[in-house]
């Protein structure tokens, strides 16, 4: 599963386009067969073809013919005519989109069928007529003529379950198609008011552009990490200690037996039983600091009890994060020297693991001297005094979570996380020309921002409203359908599996 994961983060370094780009093939024409060919069409050549998952008991396969090949074969041919290579990131892309289509299909047709809806015999008709047109676009009887049986047979099945699909998707969402409207609004699905669509268009108006300056806290200064060290100085001591893990604790105990018995040496036990969980080959623990000891054990209780033990002793069985472990204490506990420029890392590394809030407060009470400076002196000087670089953010609205109906938050590197964070966007937008903000905790960043004007823009365009509201309720409906009992999703292990190979 490691390396799966793997692979996907590797799949999608490549093009972050191509799911943009292929989520949104999401209408009933990938489930018309395209006449493409195959993609990767040696897997036919198996003895049993992959399984991706199943719906309602129904397993998702690709193999000819089934949904999901000719869904594929069809999205793979609309990504080339969009110019796309065809390749190891883009494949990931066109399957997943695949084998989700075909999950929807599934039960959109069932639904659909159980309901008591039957697809007219003309429907039908209309659908695969323009699979027998001439070069002027009429329909040929000649090319219908010289088509096999089953080539025509798996034409009207695969249109019958595109019209299934549309009537489902039609009744839930909506259409665009001119039959299915009344006075330029769709007479079913979901619908979007014009006042709603005139809200969220003005939402992009008001905009505001800021100064920016910023702390980072990775550069917390190996000095200050150092004096949180000699105020904690029991958390780096530094155990000398050795231990034999195992799984169970019958095992443990046979062992120590064992050892008190000299019947076997610690060291050879350390050999032949010990998983060394914790410890090199020769038993010796390689995370030594008193936080490290206490964070393997199950109960921290049991660190006084080692740290009691004399010179040479052994402790009894102590369950740890993983089994049980018998510890051997091979000498005195020393304190940490923390004038070591190593030591200090140690620190360092602990307290960004541990202790993030006192990295925080340690720059939050520092951009708070900023922002009092600069509400005295001015944002420019007290930069200089501060010997930090400001930064210009171009003007943006107000969009939480950067949804896509109209323009997103600034892209500035050090407000990436400023979207989601609502205290933040508040603090933002509240300001007044000139004011400048308390600190804020901004991921890695702690931000303190100047408005430097508030101007208007013009609303977002309506078309692209609607357009941005009825792709959030299909990918809305997507995320929720994905998660129903009734679906069972192994794409990922079974595309590595197979695909990568």
């Amino acid at each position: 599963m490691a390396q799966e994961t793997e692979n996907k983060a590797n799949v999608k370094k490549g093009d972050t386009k191509i799911g943009a780009v292929i989520i949104l093939i999401i209408s009933a024409i990938v489930f018309l067969p395209a006449g493409g060919a195959a993609v990767y069409q040696g897997l036919f050549n198996h003895n049993k073809a992959p399984s991706f998952g199943s719906y309602d008991g129904k397993k998702v396969t690709y193999e000819p013919g089934s949904l999901m090949y000719v869904a594929a074969s069809n999205i793979a041919q609309s990504y080339q005519r969009m110019g796309y290579q065809l390749n190891e990131n883009s494949y990931y892309y066109i399957f997943n989109n695949a084998f989700q289509q075909t999950l929807r299909s599934m039960a959109f047709n069932g639904a659909v069928k159980k309901s008591g809806y039957v697809v007219p015999e003309d429907a039908v008709n209309r659908e695969i007529l323009p699979y027998f047109s001439d070069e002027n676009g009429k329909f040929s009887p000649r090319l219908y003529n010289q088509a096999d049986t089953s080539t025509i047979t798996n034409l009207r099945e695969n249109s019958e379950q595109s019209l299934l699909y549309s009537r489902y998707t039609s009744d839930i969402f909506g259409s665009d198609s001119a039959r299915l409207a009344f006075r330029g609004n769709s007479l079913y699905g979901l619908k979007s008011t014009d006042k709603e669509t005139s809200f969220i268009a003005e939402l992009q108006v008001e905009q505001r552009a800021f100064n920016l300056v910023s702390f980072n806290t990775d550069d917390f200064p190996t000095k200050e990490a150092a004096a949180y060290a000699q105020d904690n100085s029991a958390l780096f001591q530094t155990f000398n200690v050795s231990l034999i893990s195992v799984d169970d604790e019958s095992s443990a105990k046979a062992i120590l037996k064992q050892l008190k018995a000299n019947e076997i040496t610690f060291e050879d036990a350390v050999s032949e039983k010990s998983q060394k969980y914790y410890t090199s080959s020769e038993g010796k623990i390689t995370s030594s600091y008193r936080y490290q000891v206490e964070d393997i054990l199950k109960n921290h209780s049991d660190l006084e009890s080692i740290e009691a033990l004399a010179d040479g002793e052994l402790s009894s069985v102590i369950q740890t994060s993983h089994g049980y472990s018998i510890f051997r204490k091979d000498g005195p506990i020393t304190d940490a020297d923390f004038t070591s420029e190593a030591v200090r890392k140690d620190v360092l590394s602990y307290m960004k693991s541990h202790e993030m809030g006192y990295i925080e407060n340690f720059y939050k009470d520092l951009a708070s001297q900023f922002v009092s400076f600069a509400n005295t002196n001015g944002f420019n000087r007290a930069c200089t005094e501060f010997s930090l670089t400001k930064v210009n953010v171009d003007a943006f609205p107000l969009n939480y979570g950067n949804a896509g109906f109209y323009s997103s938050v600034a892209s500035v590197s050090e407000l990436s996380d400023l979207s989601t964070n609502k205290e933040a966007l508040k603090a933002a937008f509240s300001l007044a020309k000139d004011a400048v903000s308390e600190p804020l905790v901004m991921g890695k960043n702690i931000v303190v921002l100047q408005c430097t004007g508030i101007q208007n823009a013009d609303a977002a365009e309506s078309a692209s409203v609607s357009s941005g509201i009825a792709s959030t309720d299909q990918t809305s409906a997507g995320n929720t359908f994905m998660a129903s009992p009734k679906v069972v999703d192994n794409f990922m292990s079974t595309y590595f599996s197979t695909f990568m190979k």
